[in-house]
């Protein structure tokens, strides 16, 4: 039935239209004890680590960050005026993710917490619309099974994917309505706290995160670029070389960037300072590199 179908062809990516617009991360231009708490370690690649000491520094990091998600909840007025509980649960998912396999993609800033936003939007949306209907409200399970659904798609078409976010659309509708739209920012909120604490518990051994938007170097997109609609879509160039472009006219009209290399030679291997990679990921390139004679 679908053998004449290609279906590799029905490929949406965001970041093909959104990248050349996001300017690079611009943790390298700060002092390094600042921008090392930023995930910023220049051509340095920490080393992998042992699960004992991951297994240790994911217990002080799941403690701390659920514990100050509650306690920063709890003590605002407006949560207990609004019904807001003292955690939602499924932070407690979150932090998993944040502090004990913190280079999976469902770790990343732009995943954790755009996921959330989307999620208790959708969540609390799709809770009002069936409250509409007296029948459709008293099936909350129906309302927790379309709002997780749809935000499992959204979350793949915007590349966000964080599996705690198909938890909270749920609870949005089948706990979630008492609560309403104030749902949101206790979700904004409690991702901040949660990132806040991820970055200074993720960056005392290790390093968090591996990138913030993509894992695509960024760089902002050249003027000339824009107004003549040059360049190919999705081709992102290094952002080394951003903020230090010639003023001449040659330097305006190529919009061509050079692509980002890593050069693997005898016993070293150097990368690029704005492309994040991961230890395991440095391991096989070093071990590459090992081979060369």
């Amino acid at each position: 039935m679908f053998k004449h179908v290609d279906f590799s062809r029905w490929h949406l990516d965001i970041d093909d239209y959104i990248n050349p617009y996001i300017p690079a991360p611009p943790w390298r231009y700060l002092p390094r004890p600042i921008s090392h708490f930023f995930g910023y370690r220049g051509d340095k690649v920490p080393k992998s680590l042992g699960n004992l000491v991951i297994a240790f520094w994911s217990l002080i990091g799941v403690f701390c960050g659920v514990l100050v998600v509650a306690e920063v909840s709890e003590h605002v007025p407006s949560f207990q005026h609004h019904n807001g509980p003292v955690i939602v649960a499924s932070f407690g998912a979150a932090a998993v993710l944040e502090f004990a396999v913190i280079e999976s993609p469902f770790a990343q800033p732009r995943n954790a917490v755009l996921s959330q936003l989307f999620a208790s939007i959708i969540g609390i949306g799709i809770g009002k619309l069936f409250a509409l209907n007296p029948a459709a409200h008293s099936k909350p399970q129906v309302g927790g099974a379309l709002s997780c659904a749809i935000t499992t798609a959204f979350m793949v078409l915007t590349n966000t994917v964080h599996p705690p976010a198909g938890a909270t659309a749920l609870l949005a509708v089948t706990e979630g309505y008492p609560i309403g739209w104030f749902l949101i920012p206790i979700m904004v909120l409690g991702c901040v706290m949660m990132q806040a604490v991820a970055l200074v518990v993720n960056n005392i051994q290790r390093r968090f995160p591996v990138y913030w938007w993509t894992a695509v170097p960024l760089s902002r997109r050249r003027l000339a670029d824009a107004e003549s609609g040059g360049g190919e879509k999705g081709t992102h160039g290094p952002s080394h070389g951003h903020g230090a472009e010639s003023s001449s006219d040659s330097a305006v009209t190529n919009t061509e960037e050079a692509p980002v290399r890593i050069v693997i030679q005898e016993g070293k291997v150097l990368v690029p300072d704005d492309l994040w990679i991961t230890a395991e990921e440095m391991e096989v390139l070093e071990r590459i590199s090992e081979r060369i004679q």
